[in-house]
């Protein structure tokens, strides 16, 4: 399994960071990574500053931006960009900050993805803009 671990140092700045890292792990190994590891807190951290830009939030059910949508946002399931996809999968080894990048072939997720409240239907997606 291909993964480089990673910092954000500026979450203001974290989409930035991941895609940074995300061009790196595909120069590094000829293929992009399809999945996001990292703790509850970093995750947490990740999705206030993702609301500063509601426009690119996308609900999945209905492919409105966040600022457009009527369901009530929980944070980030996937973070996509024209060339890749990430689901965001929970990691509590990891220290606030860190995040883990991984292609796996065929996910069993053997591990925990990050579940949605039972009263949640939407699911949100952060469009990158590189």
């Amino acid at each position: 399994m291909d993964y480089i671990l990673s910092y954000i140092l500026y979450f203001s700045k974290w989409d930035d960071t991941i895609h940074i890292f995300v061009v790196k792990f595909h120069k590094k190994y000829n293929v992009y990574p399809n999945i996001l590891l990292a703790c509850d807190k970093t995750y947490k951290k990740k999705d206030l500053y993702a609301q500063i830009h509601p426009d690119r939030l996308i609900d999945a059910n209905n492919m409105e931006t966040f600022e457009n949508s009527n369901d009530k946002y929980h944070g980030i399931s996937y973070f996509i960009a024209d060339d890749y996809s990430l689901e965001c999968c929970m990691n509590y080894n990891l220290q606030e900050g860190y995040f883990t990048l991984i292609f796996d072939e065929a996910p069993d997720f053997g591990g925990e993805p990050i579940e949605k409240p039972d009263d949640v239907e939407n699911v949100f997606r952060y469009r990158m803009i590189a």
